[in-house]
C-alpha cells in the first residue's frame, strides 16, 4: 500500500481542522497535542513543525474563523451607511448569521469563553472586538454629526454586541425554556429600535425624557 505524502500546506490545514473540532467538543483545557496528533494520524513532533504549541493552534483556529466570515471586511462596508438604527440592524444581522451558518464557532465560543487568560482573550479579540470597535467608532463619529447623544461609545458598543452575542449563543436554551420556537432575529425586530432610540438625539426622545421628568 502506497501512502500519499501530504504537502506542508495540506498537513497544516488538516491539523488546524482536527484541532478546531477537538477544541469545540472538548474545550481548550480538555484538548492536548497528543489528542490532535492521534486524530490526524501523525506524530506530535509533526504538529510542532507547523505550530508552536496548543495556544498557537487555538489562536490560529479562532483567527481562521474570523477570516472565513470576513468580519472586519463586512464591517468596513457598513461604515457610514444609513442611520444608526440601520447600522445596528446590519451588525446584529451579521452576528446572528454566524450562529446560523457556523454552529461550530458558536460552540467554540460557548465552551471556551469562560476560560481564564489567553483563551478567552483570543475569542474576544478575534470575534467580539471587531464589532465593538466598529460600533464605537460609528457612535463617536455620529456624535460629532449630532445624530447621537453624548454617551460612552465603547461601553454602548460593548453592551449592544454582548446583547446580540448572548442571543446568538443561547437561542436553543430560550426555545426550551419557553416551549415555543425562539428566533434569533427577534432581537433585531424588538431590541434594535429600542437601543437606537436610546442613542438618537431626536425630538421624540427629548420630548419623552421631558415628560418622564415632569411626572
Amino acid at each position: 500500500m502506497v501512502t500519499t505524502r501530504k504537502r506542508p500546506a495540506d498537513r497544516r490545514d488538516q491539523i488546524l481542522r482536527e484541532a478546531t473540532c477537538l477544541f469545540t467538543s472538548k474545550g481548550y483545557e480538555g484538548t492536548s497535542i497528543r489528542m490532535i496528533a492521534r486524530s490526524c494520524g501523525i506524530t506530535e513532533a509533526a504538529i510542532y513543525r507547523h505550530f508552536e504549541g496548543k495556544e498557537d493552534l487555538y489562536h490560529s483556529a479562532i483567527a481562521e474563523k474570523a477570516k472565513e466570515h470576513d468580519i472586519k471586511g463586512t464591517l468596513e462596508a457598513m461604515a457610514g451607511q444609513g442611520s444608526i438604527e440601520e447600522v445596528l440592524t446590519s451588525v446584529a444581522g451579521h452576528i446572528l448569521s454566524l450562529a446560523e451558518t457556523d454552529p461550530q464557532l458558536m460552540q467554540l465560543m460557548f465552551r471556551n469563553s469562560f476560560q481564564a487568560g489567553p483563551v478567552a482573550r483570543m475569542l474576544f479579540v478575534e470575534i467580539r472586538l471587531p464589532y465593538i470597535e466598529f460600533l464605537a467608532h460609528e457612535i463617536e463619529r455620529r456624535q460629532g454629526e449630532g445624530e447621537i447623544i453624548e454617551v460612552d461609545a465603547f461601553t454602548s458598543a460593548r453592551c449592544f454586541v454582548g446583547m446580540v452575542m448572548d442571543c446568538a449563543l443561547n437561542t436553543g436554551v430560550w426555545t426550551s425554556l419557553t416551549n415555543e420556537e425562539f428566533k434569533a432575529e427577534n432581537v433585531i425586530c424588538n431590541n434594535v429600535p429600542i437601543f437606537a432610540r436610546g442613542l438618537t438625539n431626536s425630538a421624540a426622545s427629548s420630548e419623552a425624557a421631558k415628560l418622564g421628568s415632569d411626572r
